[in-house]
């Protein structure tokens, strides 16, 4: 699988194991692993990859090793082994999440957990591919939690849940250090960032560049999974620096691991002074919306352009 039940939850999130500490325990999590991979619709281990399942694992764990789990107790053994009772990782059926899943789920809630100490926790796998009726079946979980109940949402695109979904959750941002970008795409990213200087001609200038690019790394049949991969990186980028613009607080804008990358605070510092918050949320959705006309296929030139206008400071909507 991809992330061992051992991984120390603080690599996940520092507020994170400091709950594991206090006992404060939130009913509901959205891990968002913020990875190009995840966007594919290829993966189908997020909730490993995540550390939702580690977080799961720390939770029920019977010998815990500070923020992490033992790894050796029972517990841990019917874990990594997808057999604990009380801890169930839901899959799509088929497309999405249906509501008789939900249904199921409703009804495993009712029972308590087989430890007084323990857990239910139930991981939603690509929460996102949830039906409308069963978002809105779950939403009525979530707003009479039952006790020593746990709900862990594990999604690449949390757009994709209900905003009332995502309001009652505790988000937990993910970014694997083993999947950064490579070196073509940190390119690629620079000229994003460069683009609130561009002149129009630029614009169409880059766009063919970029798209040159997308092509040379991925070649030209998978361009079009590159593009999105690029879009997911650059949404990624903007939220950072949104929170950091409100924040100011780079250990909540970025991971741990970008955390210690040269020049990054400086990167977000410049980048923040360029975009209103309004507009930088303007742009976040934009790049989501971006997404959508990739998979329907639209040109991708076209999508270069759009994007590149968009982050020009001379036309902010």
């Amino acid at each position: 699988m991809g992330v061992d039940i051992t991984t120390p939850v603080s690599r996940i999130n520092r507020d994170l194991a400091g709950s594991v500490y206090t006992g404060r325990i939130s009913h509901a999590y959205l891990f968002v692993a913020f990875n190009p991979g995840f966007m594919s619709d290829e993966h189908n281990e997020i909730s490993w990859a995540s550390g939702a399942v580690a977080f799961a694992a720390r939770l029920n764990c019977q010998a815990p090793l500070q923020d992490s789990a033992c790894g050796k107790c029972l517990s841990c053994q019917l874990i990594q082994g997808g057999n604990h009772p009380d801890v169930k990782v839901i899959l799509p059926d088929g497309l999405s999440i249906k509501i008789h899943q939900i249904r199921d789920i409703r009804r495993d809630m009712s029972y308590k957990p087989r430890h007084d100490k323990g857990f239910r926790v139930t991981i939603l796998e690509c929460a996102e591919k949830m039906t409308q009726e069963a978002q809105n079946s779950f939403l009525k979980l979530l707003e009479e939690p039952p006790e020593n109940v746990v709900f862990i949402l594990a999604t690449g695109n949390p757009r994709g849940l209900l905003p009332t979904i995502r309001s009652r959750c505790r988000q937990v941002r993910v970014i694997l250090e083993h999947d950064r970008a490579s070196e073509g795409f940190n390119s690629i990213m620079e000229k994003l960032r460069n683009a609130y200087m561009y002149s129009p001609v630029q614009v169409l200038e880059e766009a063919e560049t970029i798209e040159k690019m997308l092509q040379a790394d991925g070649g030209a049949g998978k361009s079009r999974l590159k593009l999105e991969e690029l879009l997911v990186t650059a949404a990624g980028w903007f939220r950072d620096v949104l929170v950091f613009k409100m924040t100011g607080d780079i250990n909540l804008a970025v991971s741990g691991t970008q955390n210690q990358e040269a020049g990054i605070k400086t990167s977000l510092t410049c980048d923040s002074k360029l975009y209103e918050i309004d507009t930088l949320i303007k742009i976040i959705d934009r790049i989501e919306e971006y997404r959508k006309w990739v998979r329907q296929n639209a040109n991708i030139r076209l999508i270069l352009e759009a994007l590149l206008f968009d982050l020009r400071k001379k036309h902010i909507f």
